[in-house]
């Protein structure tokens, strides 16, 4: 490991904003962060963060480190190297400084596409089951998942990924020694086994503690370029998820769930902020070939490829003509001018977006053309 690689090591185990190690590489020899404390100064490195690194330092750490990730099968990588996720960027100074990954599939894999299956530990059987036939389907198409590796919806995710021989990732919030759940020991197994990867950007011996897990989801929202919740509760672990792939502007969608279950509250309350879930296939093919359909019709100066007003569903037609008239109209707005319900709404709003017609800009909307 060269010195720029264990220097990142304890800038990232020590919590330092992701500027400081662009610093050290842009501006110092990394070398420099053993000896020099008034670079730890230049780095902007706080007092507790100073405390930390020079008892890191003292003890070697650093070196220990190295030795366990050699002997753990495992490499740490930084954002100077190719195989570390463009999309962690948009994190800005909170992206990890690196991340240990064990496994032979490459975090490349998910630069182009991938998708988060994400919800609740107490899913219920028919959320369980989409999660499964997603990931399943998401394989056959050759798009990865990553998820937490959580009971419910996190593991349904995962075996039907793996059920297809798709590429699938967990994002731990712990140390890569490190086991939790505990029951999900198998699984984690055949990820590797199956040409998937573990990722974390906690060291080794770093146990599961509760605030860990929101810090680890931004992990998840920021690879990801489409994040689905499947089923969360109001306040379940998924919503810190789906937070922030709203605000670095990801994908969201979310399957509705029936409005008397509480396990379902906070995917329901998602859809007036992300898309809708409307059947599998139409997702797989939203995500791949209408998506490259659309970024090409609009590359065309013709707009030849552009569907038509007229080609509309009747519920489509009619948001359609109201969002022209009525640039940046938001959702409740629609609701009581259309005299549609809200399922129709955001049904037409999916439709009109994924042709190109409309665009949601905070979710308000205008005509695209």
């Amino acid at each position: 490991m060269d010195t720029a690689t264990k220097a990142a090591l304890l800038l990232n185990n020590i919590k330092a904003p992701f500027t400081a190690f662009k610093k050290l590489c842009a501006d110092y020899d990394p070398a420099e962060l053993w000896h020099s404390e008034s670079l730890w100064d230049e780095l902007k490195l706080t007092e507790r963060m100073k405390e930390r690194l020079a008892g890191f330092l003292a003890k070697g750490w650093a070196e220990n480190e190295d030795d366990k990730i050699y002997a753990y099968d495992a490499r740490f990588i930084t954002a100077n190297d190719s195989e570390y996720p463009p999309r962690l960027l948009d994190l800005r100074s909170k992206a990890p400084i690196g991340l240990y990954v064990k496994g032979g599939v490459s975090l490349m894999d998910l630069s182009l596409r991938s998708v988060a299956i994400v919800g609740t530990r107490k899913c219920s059987v028919y959320a369980e089951g989409v999660a499964v036939n997603l990931g399943k389907s998401l394989a056959k198409a050759g798009i990865p998942t990553l998820s937490g590796g959580a009971k419910g919806i996190d593991t349904a995710g995962h075996r039907g990924t793996l059920s297809e021989n798709g590429i699938t990732v967990v994002i731990f919030g712990t140390g890569l020694d490190k086991t939790y759940p505990a029951e999900n020991k198998d699984l984690f197994a055949q990820i590797l086994g199956k040409n998937g990867a573990w990722v974390t950007e906690y060291s080794f011996g770093t146990d599961g503690n509760t605030w860990r897990f929101p810090e680890r989801d931004r992990l998840i929202a920021a690879i990801a370029s489409c994040v689905v919740v499947a089923e969360s509760p109001e306040d379940g672990g998924a919503m810190h998820t789906a937070r922030r792939a709203i605000e670095l502007g990801r994908e969201l969608w979310s399957i509705p769930g029936r409005i008397v279950d509480d396990v379902a509250k906070g995917t329901n309350l998602l859809m007036r902020e992300g898309k809708i879930f409307v059947t599998i296939p139409d997702f797989i093919s939203t995500i791949t070939q209408g998506r490259v359909q659309m970024d090409l019709s609009l590359e065309d100066s013709t707009h030849e490829s552009i569907p038509a007003a007229s080609d509309l569903t009747d519920e489509a037609k009619s948001i359609y003509s109201i969002i022209q008239q009525k640039p940046g109209i938001t959702t409740d707005n629609l609701l009581s001018e259309s005299g549609l319900d809200f399922i129709d709404i955001q049904t037409a709003l999916n439709e009109l977006e994924f042709d190109g017609l409309i665009t949601n800009s905070g979710g308000r909307y205008s005509a695209g053309l």
